[in-house]
């Protein structure tokens, strides 16, 4: 068995950043109704704790149409392909109306082929307003809700990869939740309480500068590792047995189709 100790820290983020869309005469909810409120002045429903989403919320009163940038409200842009021209070189034959002392019978002499990009029309319709000439602009607050997570396991077993521990469960022990947890002290294994009191203070730094902790969570596990060792055809091998799953690992199989 060995301890894993686990810290959880829940978080929301709150980010916003300008934004646009076709303006098609849908309302605009604008500075004339009000100001806009602060980013965490904002109404949101929390999610279930310690699960991940994002969520994008229109900023109430940060609407505004204005002519697309693109296409300066005319709707279509001049197709890049034959540059405005409709027309594109025929690949056939080079332009020449003729391929091998014979009329092309890919541009029928002419030269020149209909631009399917635009098809012939010279000109397509602006990827960015899509026709509509005019873009509605607003101002889009994105909300991140993480659980950040991080773990620790005690090295007393050199020849066991720890990364092995991540898809596997232990038995929970110990369980403390609040919204700020505080360093274990106590334990009999002093490692596990010098972690808890690093861990917590690393995610305090790191997490309360740029979002709001919600919830912390501290666990600490016992995780089943048994080493066990055999022989075969007068050599000696060894293998691991891990997690509640009983998984299996081993760093060198006698032969390669063997099956323990």
């Amino acid at each position: 068995m060995v301890y894993r100790y686990r810290l959880e820290t829940y978080t929301e983020t709150r980010t916003s950043a300008w934004q646009f869309e076709p303006y098609n005469g849908q309302m605009v909810d604008g500075p004339q109704y009000g100001m806009s409120p602060p980013p965490w002045d904002i109404p949101v429903s929390l999610p279930q704790m310690y699960s991940v989403k994002v969520e994008k919320i229109r900023v109430p009163h940060s609407s505004f149409v204005k002519v697309c940038h693109k296409c300066q409200g005319c709707g279509r842009t001049r197709c890049a392909s034959c540059f405005g021209r409709g027309m594109k070189r025929c690949t056939f034959c080079h332009g020449h109306g003729r391929a091998r002392n014979k009329r092309c019978t890919s541009c029928h002499g002419r030269g020149r082929k209909r631009c399917l990009r635009c098809r012939g029309d010279g000109y397509k319709t602006c990827s960015v307003c899509h026709g509509a000439q005019n873009l509605l602009h607003f101002i889009q607050l994105t909300v991140t809700w993480k659980n950040n997570i991080s773990d620790f396991i005690p090295d007393r077993q050199p020849d066991f990869p720890d990364k092995k521990f991540e898809k596997v469960s232990g038995d929970p022990f110990f369980i403390d939740e609040n919204v700020l947890v505080y360093p274990i002290q106590g334990f009999p294994d002093q490692e596990i309480c010098d972690v808890s009191t690093k861990l917590i203070h690393e995610h305090l730094y790191r997490f309360t500068s740029t979002s709001r902790i919600l919830q912390q969570r501290q666990t600490i596990e016992l995780v089943p590792l048994t080493h066990a060792f055999y022989s075969y055809s007068g050599k000696d091998y060894s293998f691991f047995v891990y997690g509640m799953e009983n998984k299996v690992f081993t760093s060198k199989y006698p032969t390669t189709c063997t099956i323990l």
